[in-house]
């Protein structure tokens, strides 16, 4: 498997630290006291000091998801040298979306105009863009397609609720400063050279309560009671931050120290989730992997979701850190929680 293209659009409205704190007191000084305000404001800025957050790209006023998704691509295309006729398959992976049914992939099939192309979506939260490279590799080692499309639109950070009802709230809602937002688009296809690809998933569903999204049938489908109870409101970002970064990093450390076929692999380049850069460093130190081959983005665009690790190849590639040839790891800690690791010689196309 060879990367034709790994492309990557921000949004317009660069948004501080400094401007998220104001937020937080222009929504919440009407209902919180002051001394609940500020006790809000200095756990805030402890959040942001621990996972080394600065800035977060939002959508600005005119710019809507789809479009900027559809740039992305449009990007991929034309670094490929493929016409739109070529692409066989649009894997979107990302979380953002406006409709459950049909796919989103469907959306952007249409815009981009790849008429030839079929689609679907493949949701797995936060690793569903490693989730599609998998899938991807499959396709393209069985003969089945020859170019695939993999894109993600994560642009709901900038909608995310502020308003904090009350401060016990914040164990589950701090995860909502720290987030970004970013499009990116990946197009692989079959290479014949060995790219030496190896992919290994786990999960412990019994954690998924940790980080989730109700919807309005939640009660009937989720088969458990959540962490704090069934109070949370529909649609809304619920993530016990703290606690999912903990177990994260524990299973992501076991699982990379319990797979033979990663124990001992050391790559040129690491790439991962961008939800703490702190954690990641622990999580490298813990597995005697380098920091200085991982791409840390979390201070430069804080949680884009499945986006994470897309994002910072592409900045890779423009900067020159990611060359054909490298040997290339990839780290996914995410809700479900799911853990995964993915390993091969990256081929440029």
């Amino acid at each position: 498997m060879k990367f034709l293209a790994v492309e990557h659009v921000l949004p317009g409205r660069v948004v501080t630290n400094e401007d998220v704190l104001e937020r937080l007191t222009r929504e919440n000084s009407s209902h919180l006291s002051a001394k609940e305000l500020q006790q809000l404001l200095q756990w805030t800025e402890q959040c942001f000091k621990a996972a080394r957050t600065n800035v977060r790209y939002h959508l600005a006023e005119s710019e809507r998801a789809a479009d900027l998704t559809c740039k992305a691509g449009a990007a991929a295309l034309a670094r490929s040298g493929l016409s739109r006729d070529e692409i066989d398959l649009v894997i979107y992976v990302g979380i953002g979306r406006g409709t459950l049914e049909p796919c989103a992939a469907t959306v952007f099939q249409d815009m981009l105009g790849l008429r030839r192309a079929t689609c679907f979506d493949v949701l797995d939260a936060c690793a569903g863009w490693v989730r599609g490279l998998h899938v991807a590799h499959a396709f393209l080692s069985s003969g089945i397609y020859n170019n695939i499309l993999l894109l993600n639109g994560e642009f709901v950070a900038g909608e995310l609720d502020h308003r904090v009802k009350r401060l016990t709230d914040f164990v589950y809602w701090h995860p909502t400063v720290t987030m970004g937002e970013a499009a990116t688009a990946t197009i692989v296809s079959r290479d014949e050279r060995e790219s030496r690809f190896a992919a290994s998933f786990r999960t412990s569903g019994d954690k998924r309560d940790l980080c989730f999204v109700p919807l309005p049938w939640f009660q009937s489908y989720f088969g458990k009671e959540p962490v704090g109870g069934s109070q949370h409101e529909l649609l809304h970002f619920i993530s016990y931050g703290a606690r999912l970064l903990e177990v994260g990093a524990r299973k992501m450390i076991e699982h990379m120290r319990n797979e033979e076929a990663f124990r001992d692999y050391r790559p040129d380049a690491i790439f991962g989730h961008s939800a703490s850069d702190g954690i990641a460093e622990y999580v490298l130190r813990s597995c005697g992997l380098d920091p200085a081959a991982y791409a840390f983005s979390h201070d430069r665009f804080a949680n884009t979701a499945s986006a994470s690790i897309p994002l910072a190849m592409s900045v890779a590639i423009r900067e020159g850190r990611l060359v054909d040839g490298n040997r290339v790891l990839l780290m996914m800690a995410s809700a479900g929680v799911t853990t995964a690791l993915v390993r091969f010689s990256y081929r440029a196309g």
